[in-house]
């Protein structure tokens, strides 16, 4: 008990670090921001009687009006004060933090940030026509206005436009800062090698293969791989692609990949590469062979062996595990050792090892057969493309070449075809296939039989997104399974709920077991639109099925005809199907960008900033194109959710978050919008060329359409963020 209440205490104490770093951390974004102005208005002589970091508003008040109640809401009859502590008076400005963090202010004499406010403004700055501080300036109605030498009015346009890009400036000045001071501390970051590639995707196509590393993307060497590969690939050239360089066995390898788009987001289809380091207990689920390991897995353990052979990395360590799918493994693990923490790839030392046993875990089938459909895409150098196959051709048949004539077809059921074709791969065997030509080869139509070597298979390919096709990496093809059902097994949770031939599957839904604490939210999944992005296969909802506790149920709707139907399947462990992972979860490879000097540091911090400022044009310029959706974009609490996973990884993660965001706000603040600074800089542009302030009817009109688009760009990411939190 007390060791729990420890572990409970430190874990508290982590959290609340976490949070102090992130408060910390975006406070001190906005604090750079609002020191520019302040700064810059200080020299160019403008009294600032405030200066605040959030704003201090009667917050009481203002929640008791939206409640239609008078007066101050209270919490145990005690206001709610305007200030986070007293503020404090030091010469003529007073500095606070106010109670509503949404930013910060610096006011200025004879300044709004509502440019139409400008008759009040001048009336705030006006003096004695008699007194020695006084200048005279011309207002938007062409007269002529007594006001004090030191308020925001009274200074020359290019001191104004100053004082509003100082904001700005500083907010990338600090971005350098920022990012250099993490180079120095040291940045964790995944590098880009490959777990597995998404089947029929422009990285599977080019026989990208797991193990490799890509070591180039564009001009970006060694990249990180989400925010550098993943961002490139984001924000890519969907036309005419990205040049990648490849490393395999010491070879690289120039490709030219055009990213294509996924469900949300433009893909390659690569995934991040896995290191044999086992995730924590935790997070391996109960009711598979892992969670039920002899001994269990610890904290810490890391893969050394697989039944003797040692294994070196991720591709080393499932090959080992393809070949004893159907039997117990032993696996030697590494626990207790320790690595420095600022080289996480370097050799363990200390630790000891044990042997932990996994028994073979069959996968769960419903027992339906869908029908096969044409071929989606053909790997390069794979026996399929060697052999002339091509995408839309329909294989009507598959049989070994010393098979029987009256030899049942492997494409009976397309689900099992990947796992049948390996085998024979893996013997050594040819194919006899039978091939319908695509109605967009004229020149070969009609079927035709081909002779095909396969080749042996020692990595896994199965769909990452929805609605990815079936691999058969033997073979070197993907294909898809119609939603039309070509039978229900005897015997089967299909057969049983009574699925007839041509049935036509609708959508897929879990049912979590009646005895499952904290039941997760529905998942139902629509399976009739053909392979249209946003849709989903019935081979991935099987292949999710997997991860989820015995019991859960499938409930499948399905048209009969003009009718529509629905049943609920209890899935069943399958015959002779087994899963390779066995449940196992291994962490994704980790290293740490250290700069040895500071001079190293700021390039580092330099080509960190650029290219943050870069994305964030490029990440605006194709929002709503349909590459980049606009329900991509998140407001605060998107914001400090991403700020708190980053101070998990420590302070140098932190600042490259906080050199990401400055960079947003730098751009976005200086977007031509009235009510943010780039808005302001067009007014002072305009009173520059006409000699005198836009007149108030324009102003007004403008600052409307300001007002109105920023509050409801505001009120849309809060939804969007409130979505993520409770409905994702």
């Amino acid at each position: 008990m007390c060791l729990i209440a420890a572990m409970d205490f430190a874990a508290l104490g982590n959290l609340l670090l976490v949070i102090l770093m992130v408060a910390a951390g975006l406070g001190t974004v906005i604090f750079v921001h609002e020191l520019g102005h302040f700064a810059v208005a200080k020299m160019c002589g403008v009294k600032c009687p405030k200066f605040y970091i959030g704003f201090d508003v009667p917050l009481g008040a203002m929640i008791n009006n939206m409640l239609g109640r008078e007066g101050e809401f209270k919490i145990f009859g005690i206001g709610i004060p305007r200030t986070i502590g007293p503020p404090i008076t030091i010469g003529e400005t007073e500095y606070g933090i106010g109670i509503l963090p949404l930013g910060g202010y610096v006011r200025m004499l004879g300044q709004d940030d509502d440019p139409s406010n400008i008759n009040e403004q001048l009336r705030e700055s006006q003096v004695a026509g008699n007194s020695p501080d006084s200048k005279t300036i011309v207002g938007p109605d062409g007269k002529s206005y007594v006001v004090d030498r030191r308020s925001y009015l009274a200074k020359s346009v290019p001191q104004r436009m100053a004082i509003i890009s100082a904001g700005v400036i500083m907010n990338v000045i600090f971005a350098f800062i920022f990012a250099t001071v993490a180079y120095k501390i040291g940045v964790p970051y995944e590098p880009s090698f490959v777990s597995r590639t998404a089947p029929g995707s422009p990285a599977w196509r080019e026989a990208i293969m797991p193990g490799d590393e890509i070591v180039q993307i564009d001009d970006i060497v060694k990249p990180s791989f989400l925010e550098e590969l993943m961002g490139s690939v984001t924000l890519g050239d969907l036309e005419n692609g990205l040049p990648f360089v490849i490393e395999r066995d010491g070879k690289q390898v120039k490709l030219q990949l055009v990213p294509e788009k996924g469900e949300k987001l433009a893909r390659v289809g690569i995934a991040s590469g896995r290191s044999l380091q086992v995730a924590p207990p935790a997070m391996l689920a109960p009711h598979t062979a892992a969670g039920k390991a002899t001994p269990a897995f610890e904290l810490g353990d890391e893969i050394l062996a697989v039944d003797g052979t040692p294994v070196a990395n991720y591709r080393q360590y499932v090959a080992e595990l393809l070949k004893k799918s159907d039997k117990p493994v032993t696996l030697t693990v590494l626990r207790g050792a320790t690595r420095p923490a600022d080289k996480p790839e370097a050799e363990p030392t200390g630790g000891k090892k044990v042997d932990v046993v996994i028994e073979p875990e069959l996968e769960l089938t419903t027992g339906l057969v869908m029908q096969m459909s044409k071929i989606t895409a053909v790997q390069e150098d794979s026996p399929a493309a060697k052999a002339g196959l091509k995408v839309g051709d329909f294989i009507e048949r598959i049989v070994a070449a010393d098979a029987g004539d009256d030899a049942p077809s492997l494409t009976r059921d397309p689900l099992l075809l990947p796992a049948a074709l390996a085998e024979l791969g893996d013997a050594g065997k040819e194919i006899k296939l039978t091939v319908r030509r695509g109605a967009g080869d004229e020149s070969r139509q009609g079927t035709e039989e081909l002779t095909i070597p396969l080749r042996k298979v020692d990595w896994i390919e199965e769909p990452i997104a929805g609605n990815d096709p079936i691999p058969a990496p033997a073979l070197g093809v993907a294909y898809r399974a119609l939603t039309v059902v070509s039978e229900a097994k005897p015997g089967s949770p299909a057969a049983e709920a009574g699925f007839l031939e041509a049935d036509e599957l609708q959508s897929a839904e879990f049912i979590p077991p009646a005895d499952m604490k904290d039941k997760p939210p529905v998942l139902k999944f629509d399976l009739s639109q053909g392979d249209k992005k946003d849709s989903y296969g019935l081979p991935w909802v099987l292949s999710q099925l997997q991860n989820l506790p015995h019991g859960t149920q499938l409930k499948l709707t399905y048209k009969r005809g003009s009718e529509v139907l629905d049943a609920t399947l209890t899935p069943v462990p399958s015959e002779n199907f087994y899963s390779v992972e066995r449940g196992i979860i291994l962490k994704s490879i980790q290293r740490i960008r250290i700069a040895e000097t500071w001079s190293e540091a700021a390039t580092r911090g330099r080509t960190e900033t650029v290219r943050s400022l870069t994305m964030v044009y490029r990440f605006l310029s194709k929002l709503g194109s349909g590459q980049v959706p606009v329900t991509m974009l998140g407001g605060p609490l998107t914001i400090a959710q991403a700020a708190g996973y980053s101070a998990f990884q420590g302070w140098g993660k932190l600042l490259i978050f906080l050199t990401m965001l400055s960079a947003n706000l730098a751009v976005i603040n200086f977007l031509p919008i009235p009510m943010l600074d780039g808005g302001h800089m067009v007014f002072l542009a305009w009173e520059g060329l006409r000699g005198r302030p836009a007149s108030e009817r324009v102003v007004m009109t403008m600052q409307t359409v300001g007002f109105v688009f920023l509050i409801s760009l505001m009120l849309f990411v809060f939804t969007l963020d409130l979505q993520r939190m409770f409905f994702a």
